[in-house]
């Protein structure tokens, strides 16, 4: 790794610690409300309805150039939203809240992913290079997702909202202080696609059978992470955890993540990225619909890894897809940034949506089982379809 790419993931870190040390403790803070159990799935997937609007549009306005300002402005937006996060008393103004949380958070995802491909030396390789960005990702995950639970469990829920608003100064002045040097840049070559931006050969591209499978793969892949996510708050809190143990359930599962992903780029290299993709969904859902099985901490955080475990080996795999399968003389990076992100931001709005529905009408240990089954049922359907779809326009 060169070190222009590790003054690049710095700040992505920071920002991951800041957002996640306020989002892993949103579902128990709905829970200590006494807010009904399929309403908390509802209001916490606006928070991606936010996010998906957002996407377009500022992956049309990026520029290179003016990168650093945006993400920026984004994430003290997400600041100032996570402090207000501990004055909502009630469905209605954490609703606002959430939801203006979301669109800061899908622009400065969909900002910093394109901004740091560009960013990358001409020399950089790029598989490697993916891997170590969401190794990045999942490294902050992990820390946020532990000293929230932590702090939460020790000072209560508003300090810990004030705090992560709080951390949102320091991913901006690392953005300014770790300038790396610039990679290909967006040069002139690169700015003549946007003329065609909403052409109808722009929207064709995006239905070709490599970006699809991309775009369907990062759907499934966060469908099922954040269904998870937000009911193992739930169903620890069900089985007697406390808010730091499900702190460290949570980390421990992005720790994994943030140890193999940076690795992956060597087995995708080896194996492939979609044999990877296809195989890895289905495993990852077996593994989870283990967890209502167990209700001790030690068996719960065993299998919560190994799920973990094999999210990280697919989502660097489908990183490593966009960036090979994507062409960029039709797709412009920052709109290819937006629709891999908005393809999860979907994925992130069913989750909790559907795991709120099967926990109403069942229990909290059956979104694990229903959710994961259905998913990855759904999921392999809709990649043979594309397959399919693939075969038949070549012939």
């Amino acid at each position: 790794m060169k070190a222009s790419t590790v003054k690049l993931l710095v700040p992505l870190v920071a920002i991951t610690i800041q957002s996640n040390s306020a989002s892993t403790i949103i579902p128990p803070y709905l829970d200590d409300l006494r807010i009904p159990v399929g309403l908390i799935g509802t209001l916490i997937s606006l928070g991606p309805v936010l996010a998906l609007t957002s996407r377009l549009p500022v992956g049309m306005a990026y520029n290179h150039h003016r990168a650093r300002l945006l993400i920026t402005l984004a994430v003290l937006a997400m600041g100032v939203t996570n402090f207000a996060y501990s004055f909502t008393t009630d469905t209605i103004t954490f609703a606002l809240v959430h939801s203006l949380n979301g669109f800061a958070y899908g622009a400065v995802t969909t900002l910093y992913m394109a901004f740091y491909v560009d960013s990358l030396a001409a020399d950089e390789n790029r598989s490697h290079a993916m891997g170590y960005y969401v190794g990045s990702l999942a490294l902050g995950y992990s820390t946020g997702n532990f000293f929230g639970g932590l702090v939460a469990d020790h000072f209560g829920y508003a300090i810990t909202f004030q705090g992560a608003a709080f951390l949102s100064l320091v991913p901006c002045a690392l953005l300014w202080l770790l300038r790396a040097r610039a990679g290909q840049g967006p040069g002139k070559a690169k700015e003549k696609p946007k003329v065609k931006l909403m052409s109808k050969q722009f929207w064709r591209a995006l239905l070709e059978p490599g970006l699809a499978t991309v775009v369907v793969t990062a759907l499934f892949l966060n469908l099922l992470h954040q269904m998870s996510g937000v009911f193992i708050s739930l169903y620890g809190l069900a089985v007697g955890m406390t808010l730091t143990q499900i702190g460290v359930l949570r980390a421990a599962y992005a720790g994994v993540n943030a140890i193999t992903r940076p690795i992956s780029g060597h087995v995708v290299d080896k194996v492939g990225h979609r044999r990877l993709s296809y195989a890895g969904i289905p495993l990852q859902s077996a593994l989870l619909m283990l967890i209502p099985l167990f209700s001790g901490f030690g068996p719960i955080l065993i299998v919560y890894i190994m799920s973990g475990l094999m999210r990280a080996i697919v989502i660097v795999a489908n990183a490593v897809g966009l960036v090979q399968d994507v062409d960029e003389t039709k797709v412009q990076r920052g709109i290819a940034s937006a629709v891999y992100n908005s393809a999860g931001d979907v994925g992130n709005i069913i989750g909790p949506s559907i795991g709120g529905i099967i926990a109403h009408a069942t229990s909290i240990g059956a979104v694990f089982v229903y959710g994961s089954l259905g998913s990855t049922i759904l999921f392999l359907l809709v990649i043979f379809a594309v397959r399919r779809s693939g075969r038949m326009s070549y012939e």
